[in-house]
């Protein structure tokens, strides 16, 4: 039911966008698609899923998790194609902590709270990033902003308690690079379309994705754009077609994590018909690897 309830926000978001700026809007995103930033889109998403797998690796190893970087990076791409085409946009990170759920100093807790601290601090830099890009104008919305990306790095500290100064900054790091490949494959989309690069309208249409409602961030992420669009000095239009074009690159750029899942698939039913009960091996295919 909550599946159905999340597609169908998605829907109504699209809808009341098509209505206030016309489907023409959204249909112009597709433009941007080209063999050249599909390409752009497989790069950058796997620099951010790279880094993503190191944060998750560090912050996992912290907490008694064993983990190769290749089976982070396996992780972290099932995980954001989950987050991408499941409601929600939660699912993906729910099942990484569910493979998880016995490993680790404490059951549970530990996939948990390093599973927080990748992801908020990735959430930290990007609504730093807001804060310090919105024009003048927009004074209270970047307030809001900072004070998202205050709280956020709060949470994200307290749970890399005890990690130690040199794996705290490999973490940072890696959370500005992630962050910083996913605005480069936004402001990919804006060239596509021929549109003005205003970096601000990557960092507000990432930020909108934060909100876990509907599909894969559509709707909620349009929604957005075409609402501060003046603000941004850009037109509803641009903004809304720039956001659908981001929409499908970034589709594109998680499929790896399909081929991933299959893989698990696979090893799932490969399982199940030799009769090999393992718990390694259930561990291992849910994890895709």
């Amino acid at each position: 039911m909550r599946r159905l309830v999340m597609l169908a926000i998605s829907c109504f978001l699209v809808a009341a966008v098509a209505a206030l700026v016309g489907s023409q809007a959204l249909l112009a995103g597709w433009g941007a698609l080209t063999p050249t930033t599909i390409g752009a889109a497989l790069l950058l998403g796997l620099s951010a899923t790279a880094a993503q797998a190191l944060r998750w690796r560090t912050l996992g190893r912290h907490r008694g998790i064993a983990l190769t970087f290749r089976r982070a990076l396996a992780d972290c791409y099932a995980s954001s194609f989950g987050n991408m085409v499941l409601p929600g946009g939660l699912a993906g990170d729910a099942a990484r902590v569910a493979v998880y759920r016995n490993r680790g100093i404490r059951p549970w807790r530990s996939p948990l709270v390093a599973l927080g601290a990748e992801r908020l601090s990735a959430t930290t830099v990007l609504f730093t990033a807001a804060a310090l890009t919105l024009p003048p104008q927009s004074v209270p919305l970047a307030g809001a902003a900072a004070m998202v990306a205050l709280a956020c790095l709060v949470t994200s500290l307290w749970c890399m308690r005890g990690l130690g100064p040199g794996r705290s900054a490999l973490v940072w790091a890696s959370s500005v690079v992630g962050v910083g490949s996913l605005i480069a494959l936004y402001l990919v989309a804006t060239a596509a379309l021929g549109g003005p690069i205003v970096p601000a309208l990557a960092v507000v249409g990432l930020a909108s994705m934060s909100i876990p409602l509907g599909v894969g961030g559509w709707g909620v992420r349009e929604l957005s754009v075409a609402a501060l669009a003046s603000t941004l000095a850009v037109t509803s239009d641009h903004a809304v077609a720039t956001s659908t074009a981001y929409g499908l690159l970034a589709t594109i750029s998680c499929l790896p994590g399909m081929a991933v899942a299959l893989v698990a698939w696979w090893g799932r039913r490969a399982t199940s018909v030799d009769g090999t009960p393992t718990k390694e091996l259930g561990a291992a295919a849910g994890s895709g690897v």
